[in-house]
């Protein structure tokens, strides 16, 4: 009975998939233990063929499934969603026309599918929505693709060609259109549901109050200002605050990209202080902020006006020392910023003194990416080689930038299923060398190790620099 991993199972049609070494089995739920029936999972399973295609039976859960393989329990809430659940997420469907990393992230399907509606390809559009798909409309609720499908083909969105605006809001998405150059239109805002990459639920809300935009001429051009204003605020206190704000910006050099203003009026009595005014300046990228409340609007205003202006004094001056601070105190002399103390990670041994001294086996025991990630950083690893159960590969799974890096001998072979940690495949071409190869190619590259398929033995290998400056090897066991 051999070892295999859990592709995908759904449970509406009670099928799944088992791959392993690169080969994948069809499985139904009657051959499958419940506790096996998710995606990820380690499993033994029988294979059986039926009108010559093979396909997976007696699939059972292998003990100690997304733990070390060394240790033989069951039950870590690694890579738990949630403090009463385990394992990886769900089947979640993976879309053609995504790209693989991206393809179940809920903000990327609702912008794929507003681009669908945009273009006017109705059939794409449906393709992101779950079978049963709800839309509430004022008045009514749609359900299924079908009544979706002819809500979609008379909104004005459709076969528009505009590009929607699409971000999260309060645990959902929200897709909103701008008003088409159409008499009588008016701007589209969707809020959408999204589970297992599909658009379960669909919400018509009355799409937000457009900023609006005006131009102020200041010392150094014109400011474009968007301005918010919530409560009893009149036009005066509008154009005084653009006023003051155009006098902040001619005390900045560099260019003001973007400015905002908020003022809000409130109508509660037992305020002391009901009026706020709250201003950000895009100063080349670097954004200055100001919040303030006052007894009067226009009190307001002036406060503001003073904390930008005290900010950006700050911001300059504290450029100016940046600039000028090199971070090398004299000696024996100590500043506040100084450069921390370079310490490498190994020994800079000279290239003729570095010796081959360390030669190190794994266990040619095949494991799951999860698994090995779990090993790895059980043992403080960078890297960590091992046999790869879906592809049937030598591969080795590094860490970059708080995810994972997956490289396999032939990169067409990886077999990436749903992990409990953040994984990407790697797609460079793994190189075949000789020891010694490997080690004039560490030496010039200077990477921390080298992965490469041995030419002697066809297996993969990884030459690395060790803390002391010489060079070790791993290899099969």
């Amino acid at each position: 009975m051999p070892d295999g991993v859990i592709q995908w199972f759904d449970a509406e049609t009670g099928e799944g998939v088992v791959v392993r070494s690169g080969r994948r089995f069809r499985a139904f739920a009657a051959d499958v233990e419940p506790v096996a029936r998710q995606p990820g999972a380690r499993v033994h399973f029988d294979v059986r063929r039926e009108k010559g295609v093979e396909r997976a039976v007696e699939v059972r859960l292998r003990s100690g499934t997304r733990v070390s393989s060394h240790q033989h329990r069951f039950g870590t809430l690694k890579g738990a969603r949630r403090p009463d659940a385990k394992g990886a997420s769900p089947f979640a469907r993976v879309h053609a026309d995504l790209d693989r990393v991206l393809a179940v992230h809920p903000l990327e399907i609702a912008r794929a599918w507003s681009d669908a509606v945009g273009r006017g390809d109705l059939d794409v559009a449906l393709s992101f929505c779950s079978p049963a798909v709800v839309v509430h409309l004022p008045g009514a609720d749609l359900t299924g693709r079908g009544h979706v499908g002819s809500w979609l083909v008379e909104s004005s969105p459709f076969g528009s060609g505009q590009r929607a605006e699409v971000r999260g809001r309060e645990g959902e998405i929200e897709v909103s259109w701008a008003a088409p150059a159409i008499a009588g239109e008016s701007p589209v805002c969707v809020r959408c549901r999204v589970e297992h990459g599909w658009i379960v639920e669909q919400r018509l809300v009355e799409s937000p109050q457009q900023p609006v935009m005006s131009a102020v001429e200041s010392g150094t051009g014109a400011l474009q200002i968007e301005h918010h204003v919530s409560g009893d605020v009149d036009s005066d206190a509008v154009t005084y605050a653009y006023e003051r704000l155009a006098e902040v910006a001619e005390l900045v050099d560099e260019p003001i990209l973007h400015a905002r203003v908020s003022l809000t009026q409130s109508t509660d009595p037992a305020r002391s202080r009901p009026a706020l005014a709250r201003a950000t300046l895009d100063v080349n990228g670097d954004p200055v902020r100001a919040n303030v409340a006052a007894g009067s609007m226009l009190e307001a205003i002036d406060l503001l006006q003073r904390r930008l202006r005290d900010r950006i004094e700050h911001r300059a001056q504290h450029r100016d020392a940046r600039r000028t601070f090199t971070g090398n105190a004299e000696p024996g002399e100590w500043r506040h910023g100084d450069l921390p103390t370079e310490r490498p990670e190994y020994f800079d041994r000279p290239a003729e003194e570095r010796q081959l001294v360390r030669l190190k086996t794994y266990p040619d025991e095949e494991l799951t990416v999860d698994e090995a990630v779990f090993d790895m950083e059980q043992r403080g690893y960078d890297f960590y080689l091992f046999s790869d159960l879906a592809s049937g590969s030598d591969s080795v799974v590094e860490r970059v930038d708080g995810s994972y890096l997956l490289t396999c001998l032939d990169p067409d072979a990886i077999e990436l299923g749903p992990t409990t940690c953040p994984v990407f495949p790697s797609h460079r071409a793994t190189p075949d060398l000789s020891v010694d190869d490997a080690i004039e190619q560490l030496n010039v590259a200077g990477d921390p190790f080298v992965f490469f398929r041995n030419v002697a033995t066809g297996r993969g290998n990884v030459c690395y620099r060790r803390y002391d400056g010489h060079y070790g090897l791993i290899e099969p066991g």
